[in-house]
């Protein structure tokens, strides 16, 4: 007896945006119902995430939706929900990895059936601290098949984080669809199950195999169920696996799985549509860093529901293929909607909540910073220059020192700036920073891209002309300049802002005018690759070799793969350059990769990947990638042709003072002005509240929420450091899982790489009531993203050629038609294969022309919809094909 896995893998977001694929679901659910219905001991996992019964439950209002949700409990026994809310990419998720697994959860409770294993089928790598998220959120065990690097075909694996949280792991060997549609050839379904099973048993010594049973956007579940087969869900099929398997069989693995040599990760997804990149980070940050803090400390729960709905929107938006940027204009066009929706409730909400925290601030200028750092704050405001400090984990009056600015728009041949943590210089367009022994160049570079959406193939160096240096701002300790660059792919203005700080801000205004092109920001320099990532920071090799995989992997090698080498890499806010006691490091708001891709093989680089303009969503022969990664459809909203501002820095530290300013550009305190005519502050306290301390400053807030019981408050902090710290609270606080689920008293230490969310008694503050009738607004810093509107037109040369290319292929699938009705055994089989793919790039080319005519002129919807629906069958029905002929093979 052999246990079989039935799912359907759902990307809701990718050649067919949400509205289209929800209409699927009704039928899917319906046949699944009858199938349990036919044998009460069939299962079925909903992929692992409830924005699929979410979409499914949108198509009933009113009482439909009522039977609807009674109909989901009535069979829950046999449906697997959960844990997730959505497929996020969890090479870019922080605390909203963590809202994914409370909400998954949360919606997964309403139906009684909940998943505690990760289904992670098709994500695009994972970062380091995904075991440490999952194990602490009860979820003890996941299926997985991109990332690890395998030289030898296992089964059974254990994946630890680097705190040691450990959980146990299955990979999908020959894929999650290697047993799909077993039923549509009854003529090979048991030589083909057959095949499957000892193609796996060899690497196994239990009767657990994975076998999945399921395909993408497949609307049609089977039970193929018979005497050999037994429907298991995921946690029954790992606790047997690993109570049986011979411990020498099963691997282990160690911190993030980005490995793209057997299954790819698309690193290039990482940089595609950089917009929305950007638009994640700030909505992440708004709700995380801002508005939540506030709601926490005034104790305003009536917006509960709509930060609820925001996070929803985020992680939406977080789904691998929408966050991907790997889908058709069209998908996310409705992303930039959704992040528009978390901003306006972000900006509503925040308005209701300033007028609370004015009551429990005094006049003048006060700060919250929670942070356990004291922070040095330089900002701008329009003519004037403001300094201050602010005090860790409080909130607090703070000095302002006010500068005069003399602002300008001088052209200059050369600068120079000087304070004590380096010497700069900047000289035909590149700024080269020193520091005793230590010396560095940041240039822009410009260089083509001949990839897609889901693969960068950076090449040549592409002219780049720099215009002209401009000093647009100085006093005596600050000084602003421009540098202004042109070319026929893009235009942009490198702004740089030098000041006492050891960091030098760089603001990038960029507009993209061509495609095919990656525009980076290289550091050139001395030193080992320190990169911050989701909870962690890791060090990385300038650039993975991939081998060609051992013999008995080559089997198992059924999808899109990376060859010879990768050098494009996750980064969550920094990546930089350690040496001796110094980092060197690049931080930014909103860029997830950078490459070590360098045009000069003299210089090593270390470059922001700022922007990537591709005009494809999928390319055939892309070098560095083989195999089939998505439809080729013509994405012109992927040339990114916006303008766009990027928000980056340049410090160099000392290591051990890296994240106090890693932390003052990328969470800055929020500084208010509380203000009243005729009012007098001076016997008002100078200490408002004080939240927490340490004595070591290396630890990292993460979020201060209200609890989930609403009984009290929720903080959340991360150390990133190999050594064990401590944290002292002003108030007694209990440990708590990722659920917040009480586990003991916090006796006040974080252990190296942990994860730690405690839970304290709301907080009670003094009031000023004689300052009633105040404004309050937040005067630094700013909250918002500078995006403009898509100026990409769609070409019309390339819509007509792809629609006389669906028009040829159409011509030979007529006459392949002829051919199979005269043929006969596998010959006959092998023309339905060839048809399936030319149907299928046919349709594919016809649905990409009339998506980016509908943007010049009116197309009717519904003809859209009938293509989807026949593009996924035709899609199905070639894979289907596929394993027959394997089979008979």
């Amino acid at each position: 007896m052999y246990h079989i896995i039935s799912h359907t893998h759902w990307d809701r977001e990718w050649f067919a945006p949400a509205d289209i694929t929800k209409k699927m679901l009704p039928s899917l659910f319906q046949k699944l119902f009858e199938l349990i219905d036919n044998n009460p001991e069939y299962k079925f996992v909903l992929d692992g995430q409830m924005l699929l019964v979410k979409d499914y439950l949108s198509n009933f209002q009113g009482e439909e939706r009522k039977k609807a949700e009674d109909k989901l409990k009535k069979y829950s026994k046999n449906i697997a929900f959960g844990p997730y809310y959505g497929q996020i990419d969890w090479r870019v998720s922080e605390e909203s990895s963590i809202r994914n697994i409370i909400l998954g959860g949360q919606e997964a409770k309403k139906y009684g059936n909940v998943m505690n294993i990760g289904w992670l089928l098709d994500n695009f790598g994972f970062s380091s601290q995904v075991p440490q998220i999952n194990f602490k959120s009860e979820i003890e065990g996941c299926f997985l098949w991109r990332g690890l690097n395998m030289k030898i075909p296992k089964i059974g694996f254990t994946w630890s984080s680097p705190d040691g949280s450990k959980i146990h792991g299955i990979f999908l060997l020959d894929s999650y669809r290697n047993i799909m549609r077993l039923k549509d050839y009854p003529e090979v379904m048991e030589k083909r199950l057959e095949l499957e099973i000892n193609k796996l048993k060899k690497y196994s010594k239990t009767n657990y195999l994975p076998l999945l049973n399921g395909y993408d956007l497949d609307p049609v579940p089977e039970d193929p169920t018979d005497g050999e087969l037994k429907a298991v869900f995921p946690d029954e099929f790992i606790q047997g696996y690993f109570k049986q398997e011979d411990p020498s069989l099963i691997e282990k693995y160690v911190g993030e799985l980005i490995d793209g040599s057997v299954v790819s990760t698309f690193p290039g997804s990482l940089s595609t549509r950089q917009y929305l990149k950007i638009m994640n980070w700030h909505s992440e940050y708004m709700l995380s860093k801002v508005l939540e803090p506030l709601i926490a400390i005034v104790d305003n729960s009536e917006d509960d529901k709509e930060i609820q709905k925001a996070w929803e929107y985020l992680i939406m938006n977080l789904v691998h293929d929408s966050i991907g940027g790997v889908g058709v204009d069209q998908i996310h066009e409705d992303m930039e909607e959704r992040y528009n929706k978390i901003k306006e409730i972000f900006e509503s909400t925040l308005n209701k909540v300033l007028d609370k925290v004015g009551q429990i601030l005094p006049l003048g200028y006060v700060c919250l910073n929670l942070n356990l750092q004291e922070l040095p704050v330089l900002f701008e405001n329009k003519e004037n220059l403001y300094r201050f400090s602010a005090p860790a984990g409080s909130i607090s009056k703070v000095n302002l020192k006010k500068y005069n600015v003399n602002s300008s728009e001088k052209p200059i041949n050369s600068f120079h700036w000087e304070n004590e943590h380096f010497k700069a210089f900047v000289e035909n367009g590149k700024l080269r920073i020193k520091k005793e022994n230590n010396d560095y160049l940041i240039r822009a570079v410009l260089v083509e891209d001949k990839g897609d959406e889901y693969s960068s193939a950076f090449d040549k160096e592409l002219n780049l002309t720099f215009s002209e240096m401009r000093l647009k701002a100085q006093s005596d300790n600050y000084s602003k300049i421009a540098l202004d660059f042109t070319s026929n792919e893009v235009d942009f203005t490198l702004n740089l802002t030098f000041s006492e700080l050891p960091y030098i801000n760089i603001e990038i205004d960029s507009l993209g005018k061509g495609s095919d092109y990656g525009l980076l920001l290289a550091l050139i320099g001395d030193g080992d690759i320190n990169a911050g990532v989701p909870f962690d920071s890791v060090k990385r090799p300038y650039e993975v070799k991939y081998e060609e995989p051992e013999e008995e992997m080559k089997k198992f090698l059924v999808a899109a793969r990376e060859i010879s080498f990768n050098n494009v890499f996750p980064m969550k806010d920094y990546v930089g350059l350690e040496k001796d006691d110094y980092f060197a490091a690049f931080m930014a708001k909103g860029i997830y990769s950078y490459t070590t891709h360098s045009t000069n093989s003299l210089e090593k680089a270390v470059s922001l990947i700022l922007l990537r303009s591709v005009s494809w969503l999928s390319r055939e022969n892309v070098k560095g990638r083989i195999g089939d990664a998505g439809p080729v459809m013509y994405t012109p909203g992927a040339e990114v042709k916006r303008k766009m501002k990027i928000e980056a820095a340049f410090c160099l530290s000392d290591k051990d003072n890296f994240l106090k300013y890693k932390n003052s550009f990328i969470n800055p305190p929020l500084l208010f002005y509380k203000h009243r005519n005729n009012s007098d502050s001076e016997n008002q306290p100078v200490v408002v509240h004080k939240f927490y301390s340490s004595v070591d400053e290396n630890i990292e807030f993460v979020n201060m929420k209200p609890s989930i019981d609403e009984e009290g408050i929720s903080l959340r902090f991360f150390n990133p450091s190999h050594k064990k710290k401590k944290i002292k609270l002003t108030q007694k606080s209990i440990k708590t899982d990722l659920l917040e689920n009480e586990l003991e008293e916090f006796d006040g230490t974080i252990k190296p790489k942990e994860i730690l969310t405690l839970k304290i008694p709301k907080l009670s503050f003094n009031t000023f009531s004689d300052d009633e009738g105040s404004k309050v607004n937040i005067v630094y810093p700013k909250f918002t993203w500078d995006i403009s509107e898509d100026l990409s037109k769609p070409n019309i040369g390339i819509i007509n050629n792809m629609e006389r290319e669906a028009k040829d292929l159409k011509e030979h699938i007529k006459d392949l038609e002829k051919k199979i009705k005269e043929t006969q055994g596998i010959n006959r089989y092998e023309l339905l294969f060839e048809k399936y793919k030319l149907m299928r790039k046919a349709l594919e080319l016809e649905l990409s022309s009339l998506y980016n005519r509908s943007k010049i002129e009116h197309v009717d919807p519904s003809k859209i919809e009938h293509i989807i629906v026949e593009l996924n069958d035709v899609r199905i029905k070639r894979r289907g094909i596929e394993f027959l002929l394997a089979t008979l093979r």
